[in-house]
């Protein structure tokens, strides 16, 4: 039967070894241990672990420091399931553990990182895409406009509604939106705001389905630019006729939207960096080398 032998150090965290039967193993301070406990308190070859059959053996080897089991100092014995062995300052719990429990412990293991990753990663999105809901929330309010989305992508046609109020985000496309992507491909293609009182007398937007659909009375559209390449774009438009987009508008509607790309680009890196981990290989995680170097080599 297979056995595990978890090793406490006082100033640092347990280390577990997995203990195959029909095998030996020896077990110090040495780089060529196959249980490697790295203490000074260990000698370099401190003591050996070995099985026969069912049965699993404890042998000191010529340490310095001494062996003990369960408190009492041995030189060779059998170990029995839950014996606590102490080699120098090092307390080891050697326990038996059957093929499905050890693949039950590792699968187990697999999962509390995978839940641990997905947590950070579904909560820091969320997060962002609150605080992205709360600025279209207060750009409404301000404006005084009724409906209103963000959309984010570099490009017209990877935008992607990561925000709306007053219409389904569900339910938009470029071929029945609600709104007029007319207004959204002018401001794209100048890579400016585009503000509109009564649009339907706009001569480029008037003729747009969704504007004699909706009777559209206001719009604004502004594309999200970060160094001049396209972050995202915020629109926002009213149905009442007698609204007007002011210069105080256009500057609140500037303000926000530049809060909203910096939440957009906050967006767009965490997605990266959930990318990158993504394709990180399990064992890397359990290297110590700094998350940098892991993220980098995973880059390259």
């Amino acid at each position: 039967m297979p056995a595990r032998i978890t090793a406490c150090y006082p100033d640092k965290p347990a280390k577990e070894s997995v203990l195959f039967e029909d095998s030996h193993y020896q077990v110090g301070r040495d780089h060529d241990c196959e249980v490697r406990l790295n203490h000074p308190s260990v000698s370099r070859k401190h003591a050996f672990v070995e099985s026969s059959g069912e049965h699993w053996f404890l042998k000191d080897g010529l340490s310095s420091n001494g062996v003990k089991v369960n408190g009492e100092s041995v030189v060779d014995r059998e170990l029995s399931t839950n014996d606590l062995i102490s080699l120098g300052d090092i307390n080891c719990l050697f326990e038996l553990q059957s093929q499905q429990q050890l693949d039950a412990t590792n699968a187990h293991n697999a999962w509390r990182i995978q839940q641990s990753r997905k947590s950070y990663n579904e909560l820091a999105h969320q997060s962002l895409l609150d605080a992205l809901d709360e600025q279209l929330f207060s750009l409404l309010n301000l404006t005084g406009t009724q409906r209103g989305l963000v959309m984010l992508g570099n490009s017209p046609e990877t935008l992607t509604v990561c925000a709306a109020k007053g219409m389904s985000r569900q339910e938009f496309h470029h071929q029945s939106f609600e709104g007029s992507v007319g207004a959204m491909q002018l401001a794209l293609q100048r890579k400016s705001p585009i503000l509109a009182m009564d649009v339907r007398l706009e001569h480029q937007l008037a003729s747009r389905e969704s504007i004699q659909r909706k009777q559209i009375a206001a719009l604004a559209c502004i594309p999200l630019l970060s160094d001049n390449n396209l972050v995202g774009v915020v629109y926002t438009d009213s149905k009442e006729a007698n609204k007007v987009l002011t210069e105080l508008d256009l500057e609140i509607l500037n303000l926000v939207s530049e809060q909203i790309k910096i939440n957009s680009e906050a967006i767009v890196l965490q997605n990266e960096i959930s990318a990158i981990l993504s394709h990180i290989p399990e064992h890397i995680f359990a290297q110590k080398q700094p998350i940098k170097e892991q993220i980098f080599a995973a880059v390259h």
